[in-house]
């Protein structure tokens, strides 16, 4: 196996297109054939072994010094490809751990790479808890981001008389175009209280 080579699989793994296993078994591959064909030249065997070690050894520390950071913000266990996978999306040790802080525990994997990718971070997840949504799933947030539905929006549904709302209710009323002056010209014209779903169907009429 050539140098080049051996930079290229690194390349690779840093990217995030090879774990660590399949870059470690490709370059056993390439060295099996380097030693077949170093068997027909013996003086170049020994050069090629060391190499090898080299190149593991880099390889090995790659994947050392990313599972110390991630697993130090909370997240033990990963596997190369797991590893490859956060790095490879950008995500790094302090946004988990941002995440953790504001609320958002025992997540997997893929559920950082998913809030990630759709630009949620530690603040937005930090304001709707203080507007009253606690308890949220990676699920909700995301819905309740993809929607463009923010803490302002639900606090002045509050302030206007809708509290303990739910996301789904949040998420449907949002996408009607409800917002607290429609809440507060109900009550104004005599209707007490009105519901989630009397406002949706007034809305839903132009009423």
């Amino acid at each position: 196996m050539t140098n080049e080579e051996r930079i290229k699989i690194l390349e690779m793994v840093a990217t995030g297109k090879l774990t660590v296993e399949q870059a470690s078994q490709l370059m056993d591959k390439l060295d099996t054939k380097s030693t077949a064909a170093a068997a027909k030249r013996p003086d170049q065997g020994q050069r090629s072994g060391a190499y090898t070690q080299e190149t593991i050894g880099r390889i090995r520390g790659y994947r050392k010094s990313g599972d110390t950071a991630l697993t130090e913000a909370g997240l033990a266990y990963f596997t190369a490809r797991q590893i490859a996978a956060l790095k490879n999306y950008g995500v790094d040790a302090d946004y988990i751990r941002a995440l953790q802080e504001a609320g958002l525990a025992d997540l997997t994997v893929r559920q950082v790479i998913s809030l990630h990718n759709y630009g949620v971070d530690a603040d937005y997840i930090r304001a709707l808890q203080e507007a009253g949504l606690t308890n949220l799933t990676v699920r909700q947030v995301i819905s309740l981001y993809n929607y463009g539905v923010d803490a302002n929006y639900i606090r002045a549904l509050q302030e206007a008389g809708l509290a303990d709302l739910t996301v789904r209710q949040v998420i449907s009323l949002y996408n009607y175009g409800v917002d607290a002056d429609d809440v507060r010209a109900l009550r104004e014209n005599g209707v007490a209280g009105p519901t989630v779903e009397r406002l949706l169907s007034l809305k839903k009429y132009g009423y």
